[in-house]
């Protein structure tokens, strides 16, 4: 078997949009798209009006279907909406964008008997101490925890961004696949200047766990220390104006930047300025993570694409991403460590250069969205061929 006609449900990710995961849905359905596959996805538009191209979509062979967005909490309403346009389409495989109340398609594909796969990037299994952990507790029968793991059984194949996010006793059938980058999109700028600050970029939408708080308190260190450098941050987010306000008390106004929200299309021109991607974070403050680390950060791979050295926290997931020859390591929750790795690349221009160059090359070499597009491409050909429908 070789391509396949897909019907791929994203019924709480607005296409087009900014967000990681509108992104993610994006450019995985046009790689799968440019794969010779006939691509169908199903999607909210966004409320806005605002991020990627619509015209964009369509590209590749993705034909975009809007969805009228279901009430929060209720996604899985969609379902009979869905299993009519499965029947119209009559793919050999349906895709599914796990979301705690979603299952729509799963739901649909299943009662066709038609092969589906869910696509995990979030918990599909309880995470202690959360509020819909404490709500789902409350009632005997644990109806959320009972319905996730029903559309679990009802797939025929799962691929997460980590074992992690399932539960213990189906992760050894999980296929892991991780975020990637449009290395078209995201492009090297000028090489880092001999003289001159350390030009660094940090993307953020700025959630307790991005370390948006613990990078000011960086780079005030850097500065006490007479290091040249400076901070643009992107995006915008509940921390935001804690960040820049910790930034303004500390006198660093002329060292760190902060732009706010920029359109999708304006991101690539702001890191092909820079020589570093900052990618601190703070997995104690995201309870979600007490699960295991199983976030695939897009901004990392983009950093990459766009031939930047890379900092982040040392942890075994995101050494396994990026080798040494491109990234520097901290420890979580530690600013002086975070302030030591950026002394050290502004003190050697042309290491940074070299990690830029290496990094662009890994992005070429791992982490398109063909690369991802490729594994999924398994996956989805081999449900098809187990399902035997």
């Amino acid at each position: 078997m070789s391509n396949v006609r897909i019907l791929y449900a994203a019924v709480d990710t607005p296409i087009p949009g900014s967000h990681g995961g509108s992104v993610h849905v994006h450019e995985l359905c046009r790689a799968l798209g440019r794969r010779g596959h006939d691509v169908h996805l199903v999607a909210p538009t966004p409320s806005d009006g605002s991020g990627l191209d619509v015209q964009a979509s369509r590209d590749g062979g993705v034909q975009l279907h809007r969805l009228h967005r279901p009430p929060r909490f209720f996604e899985w309403t969609a379902g009979r909406w869905i299993r009519r346009l499965a029947e119209t389409l009559v793919p050999d495989v349906v895709v599914e964008r796990f979301y705690t109340f979603g299952g729509a398609a799963v739901w649909a594909a299943h009662s066709l008997k038609i092969p589906v796969v869910l696509e995990v990037n979030s918990p599909a299994r309880p995470v202690p101490g959360s509020w819909r952990d404490r709500l789902d507790r409350l009632t005997v029968v644990r109806p959320v925890d009972r319905w996730r793991r029903r559309v679990l059984q009802w797939s025929d194949a799962v691929y997460a961004t980590s074992t992690h996010l399932v539960p213990a006793e189906a992760q050894a059938s999980v296929t892991v696949v991780t975020n990637g980058v449009d290395i078209d999109r995201f492009r090297p700028g000028p090489p880092p200047e001999v003289n001159g600050p350390l030009r660094c970029v940090y993307a953020s939408s700025f959630r307790s766990w991005h370390g948006a708080e613990e990078l000011v308190q960086a780079v005030a260190i850097c500065v006490a220390r007479g290091v040249d450098l400076h901070v643009t941050c992107l995006g915008r987010g509940p921390r935001w104006a804690a960040a820049r306000n910790a930034a303004r008390r500390a006198g660093l106004d002329g060292t760190i930047r902060f732009v706010g929200l920029v359109p999708f299309d304006e991101v690539p021109s702001h890191l092909a300025a820079a020589d570093v991607g900052l990618a601190p974070f703070s997995p104690s403050a995201f309870r979600a993570l007490r699960l295991g680390w199983f976030w695939s950060p897009i901004k990392i791979f983009e950093y990459l694409a766009a031939g930047l050295a890379v900092v982040t926290i040392d942890i075994e997931e995101l050494r396994a991403l990026l080798p040494d020859t491109v990234g520097r390591f901290y420890t979580p929750g530690a600013p002086p460590e975070l302030a030591d790795a950026l002394e050290q690349l502004a003190s050697d221009r042309q290491a940074v250069r070299h990690m830029g160059d290496t990094a662009r090359s890994l992005a070429e070499s791992c982490y398109t969205w063909g690369h991802q597009a490729a594994a999924v491409e398994g996956v989805l050909q081999q449900a098809v061929a187990d399902a035997g429908y």
